[in-house]
């Protein structure tokens, strides 16, 4: 059997589902590609975006695609306006009440830096909100040049953060190639998966399934995150150290 036919094999374990509720401002977006690098999604990511959502006055954050675009919609600006009138170290401590960085070194930029210059570089591109967004990603040499600009950013690392603002925007041909997705696929084949592998593997696999990448791709990441939720229960109940 080669690699995709064990791929789908592992992904008929998975609950393969519709895409729900999602982010209805593109400032929403852009905070939850930033800040879910190397943080628990549930525990840190989410609130996050939801205590901005609520500071800002957004009353719908989260909407289904077929009722978006919501009529509010939160231009982009407004967001970027935010961020420089507070400062990156303000907006973080007192709005966000999350001080993450882009990596684990205490001189790094925080990600309120790299929200900033993410929604500093998509203003500067033309793109105000969901609609904008979702034009550019149907432009294949706009989307190009955003995407250097993106690529400059503190804490890009192999790129995960960048497919995922897209994914978040609206694009489910994109998937999240990070360490919860790589390590299922390692799992899944027994031997190491680099991030382009991954693009490859999960896009071929979803085809034959008959479903978005982005359904494969949230399959997993659930699928790992409930283990994880296991694995942390069991050892909280033993008498050692995590």
């Amino acid at each position: 059997m080669d690699d995709i036919g064990r791929v789908i094999v592992a992904a008929g374990h998975l609950a393969l589902e519709p895409r729900g509720p999602r982010w209805a401002h593109a400032s929403l977006c852009v905070l939850d590609a930033v800040f879910s690098i190397n943080a628990r999604y549930e525990r840190h990511t989410v609130p996050t975006c939801h205590r901005y959502a609520a500071w800002a006055g957004i009353s719908v954050p989260l909407s289904g695609s077929a009722e978006l675009p919501v009529p509010d919609e939160q231009p982009l600006q407004d967001f970027l306006t935010h961020i420089e009138t507070h400062g990156e170290a303000a907006f973080s401590s007192e709005v966000l009440e999350n001080r993450q960085r882009t990596w684990a070194n205490r001189d790094a930029p925080l990600k309120a830096e790299a929200a900033r210059q993410y929604a500093e570089i998509l203003v500067s591109h033309g793109i105000a909100n969901l609609a904008d967004a979702n034009a550019l990603l149907a432009d294949v040499d706009k989307l190009k040049a955003v995407e250097r600009d993106l690529a400059g950013v503190a804490g890009h690392g192999s790129g995960a953060r960048l497919a995922y603002l897209w994914m978040l925007l609206g694009d489910d041909s994109r998937i999240k190639p990070d360490r919860t997705v790589l390590r299922w696929l390692q799992t899944v084949l027994q031997r190491t998966v680099t991030a382009a592998q991954a693009l490859g593997l999960i896009a071929e696999a979803a085809a034959r399934l008959s479903c978005t990448p982005w359904e494969l791709d949230h399959a997993i990441w659930e699928n790992q995150r409930k283990s994880d939720q296991r694995i942390r229960g069991r050892l909280c109940q033993a008498p050692v150290r995590q």
